[in-house]
């Protein structure tokens, strides 16, 4: 069988050479620059369009007899861990997954842009993740953390230790019937998405009134909580006051109340459903799908700010069906809507 010559990629031109590289994908890229230092110096000059550099922790898939944890990149390449085990003969895991990160930004010159974190990672493996990010780079594009919640240790961890700001928050969660209030301390984000996944029949309390009324996102789309129509009431109150004054979208689905307790104490306006507005959300360049690009908002209760600002909050629900989960939406215009 004949076997095929090597091919000589330094000898083309090199505008070709770059049209080669920049059609490759991310791994093969990788794996090109452990051939040449002057691939490495070719690749770092090549303006590839915003790479996308994903981080993931989770419990290591390692035997119950042998239980060990580690934090590394989706994508390893079977190269540099060679590499690196021929240097010394051993395989520091964690200090190659560091290594290996940093070696990619430098090549593609850019920073990491999602972070992805199991539910389940052990505090003190999460703890060394945040220290070393924290000394890395002040912000992150997005970030999700996801899996089975079996307590709250890990998301309390992450807020307490988290020094980096976010853009974009994601929780993909399974969290217990008896899962406690999260402890989210400062909550500045430009959106955080919420999916709770397989609830049934308790929804557990896993955020409070207070962590909404003092944070300051711009979009908030949260999944089954534990919010009543006074809780909502008082969401409503707060934003009328003061709170949340970055806010443009907020959506959370309740399960049925009385629309007597929501609407309690507030001076409102109620739109027929023939009024329609359109919601249009800024459009961001996040890396996890996001929840909300535009919406029509038929109706509805118009609330006003005292600088003038105002939102249309509404409650949708199948009449048909009373015992289904309920949706809250409130939208704050950007311009002043006249009455």
């Amino acid at each position: 069988m004949e076997v095929p010559q090597p091919f000589p990629i330094l000898k083309l031109p090199f505008v070709a050479l770059w049209n080669v590289i920049r059609s490759m994908g991310m791994k093969e890229t990788i794996d090109l620059s452990f051939t040449s230092k002057k691939l490495v110096a070719i690749i770092k000059s090549i303006p590839i369009a915003d790479p996308e550099i994903t981080l993931e922790i989770r419990p290591d898939e390692q035997p119950s007899f042998l239980p060990e944890e580690t934090f590394q990149p989706l994508t390893m390449t079977e190269k540099f861990q060679k590499r690196k085990k021929s240097m010394d003969g051993k395989l520091d895991r964690k200090k190659m997954s560091i290594e290996y990160v940093e070696y990619i930004c430098a090549l593609f010159r850019n920073e990491i842009s999602t972070l992805l974190i199991n539910v389940n990672t052990s505090s003190l493996v999460l703890t060394s993740l945040l220290e070393w990010m924290n000394d890395r780079q002040p912000v992150l594009t997005s970030c999700l953390i996801y899996g089975d919640c079996i307590s709250k240790e890990t998301i309390n961890t992450f807020f307490e230790k988290r020094e980096f700001s976010i853009r974009q928050l994601c929780f993909k969660l399974k969290p217990s019937p008896e899962t406690k209030p999260f402890n989210f301390k400062i909550f500045e984000l430009e959106e955080f998405v919420v999916q709770i996944m397989d609830i049934t029949n308790s929804t557990p309390n896993w955020i409070t009134v207070e962590t909404v009324l003092t944070s300051n996102c711009i979009v908030m789309c949260i999944g089954v909580s534990p919010f009543t129509g006074t809780d909502l009431n008082r969401i409503i109150k707060g934003w009328i006051n003061g709170n949340n004054p970055r806010m443009e979208y907020f959506r959370v689905v309740v399960k049925r109340f009385n629309l007597q307790t929501l609407l309690n104490g507030i001076e409102f306006e109620k739109r027929e459903t023939t009024v329609k507005r359109m919601y249009i959300a800024e459009n961001k360049s996040y890396k996890i799908q996001r929840p909300i690009k535009k919406r029509t908002i038929s109706g509805g209760y118009d609330i006003r700010r005292s600088d003038g600002t105002v939102a249309t909050f509404q409650v949708l629900h199948r009449p048909q069906n009373p015992s289904a989960l309920w949706e809250f939406v409130m939208v704050v215009w950007k311009k002043t809507v006249d009455s």
